[in-house]
């Protein structure tokens, strides 16, 4: 196994160390050695004390002296230390995040403007390719590649489909791999990307997308629905939003008319009804009231309520009586 640099530095720093640390100690033993001193002294040395003399320090040191132990402990100690050690410890390092952006609508149509975001651990390598092979690559195969150890990035303009994303870290090895697999025998682990899209959405429906035909004001469950206005032997496709139901494709009839059908499944509330031309372009919308199906005597199509008829007939039956007894009182 090649050496760590920083290791191999240094282990060259720890022998120069020990190289100099051997030379000052031979320098300082020749010049300890003792030599005769010139002259005599005058006054002999005193005599040295029987017992050395034993003073205790003015204050205790608040903490005991720290002596390392000749042999390491058998168990760790409970305590981490209190600098990082120099290189990291190798141990279990967490897959790449990956993330989606579905891509938008054009009408019906899915457009190729997705992304995929790879974000890794620092020292994680990857790429992502259009195809699940590893070997024989071209350039047409990458969609994207980290550009250094560690880097997140970005695809843009991703086109629906399925892609293939491979990684490879230098230290320590992968945890739960969750979505990803082991390559056979190798330490890379990969995973596939799907990017879906589905249309229409109702993101084009705005104000200025509004209008282009007439609708009813409401309709029942399961009835039919009359739009105007469009061009006769157009082919359409219709949609009801939010959440958005094929109401099928129909063809205008020659009195600009096009009929389609609610399903009966449609929830009761208010809608919009949506027309999608051949090429999958949109043509316009309108707000319509979907009604419960056999609802206190609603008209499906022309949205007129029958209880408003009944009401007007008993205002006028009540109008005719006062009229009436009116007349009776000026006769009488």
């Amino acid at each position: 196994m090649t050496p760590n640099p920083l290791r191999r530095a240094a282990a060259v720093v720890a022998l120069s160390v020990l190289a100099f640390s051997g030379t000052a100690v031979a320098a300082q033993a020749v010049a300890d050695e003792p030599s005769p001193s010139p002259t005599v002294t005058a006054e002999p040395t005193a005599e040295p004390t029987a017992e050395p003399t034993a003073e205790p320090t003015a204050e205790p040191t608040a903490e005991p002296t720290a002596e390392p132990t000749a042999e390491p402990t058998a168990e760790p100690t409970a305590e981490p230390t209190a600098e990082p050690t120099a290189e990291p410890t190798a141990g279990v390092v967490p897959v790449p995040a990956v993330k989606v952006t579905p891509p938008t609508c054009k009408g019906l149509i899915v457009q190729p403007d997705a992304s995929i975001t790879i974000t890794p651990a620092p020292s994680v390598d990857w790429i992502l390719l259009n195809h699940s092979s590893l070997y024989a690559l071209s350039e047409e195969d990458v969609v994207l590649q980290a550009e250094d150890l560690g880097a997140a990035g970005t695809a843009t303009g991703v086109a629906p489909g399925e892609y293939f994303l491979f990684a490879y870290t230098e230290e320590g090895q992968f945890g739960d791999l969750g979505e990803w697999t082991q390559v056979p025998d190798d330490d890379i682990i990969g995973r596939s990307v799907v990017v879906t899209g589905t249309c229409p959405s109702d993101v084009e429906l705005t104000d200025g997308t509004k209008g282009g035909f007439t609708s009813p004001a409401n309709i029942a469950q399961g009835g039919t629905l009359v739009l105007s206005g469009l061009p006769a032997g157009a082919v359409l496709r219709g949609y009801l939003f939010s959440v958005p139901t094929d109401l099928g494709v129909a063809t205008v009839a020659a009195d600009g008319t096009l009929r389609l059908t609610v399903p009966a499944s449609v929830a009761a509330g208010t809608h919009r009804v949506a027309l999608y031309r051949a090429d999958g372009t949109l043509l316009g919308w309108q707000y319509v009231e979907v009604l419960a199906a056999g609802g206190a005597g609603q008209l499906a199509v022309t949205g007129l309520d029958t209880r408003a008829g009944v009401l007007g007939g008993v205002l006028l039956v009540a109008a005719g009586g006062a009229l009436v007894l009116a007349r009776r009182r000026l006769a009488s």
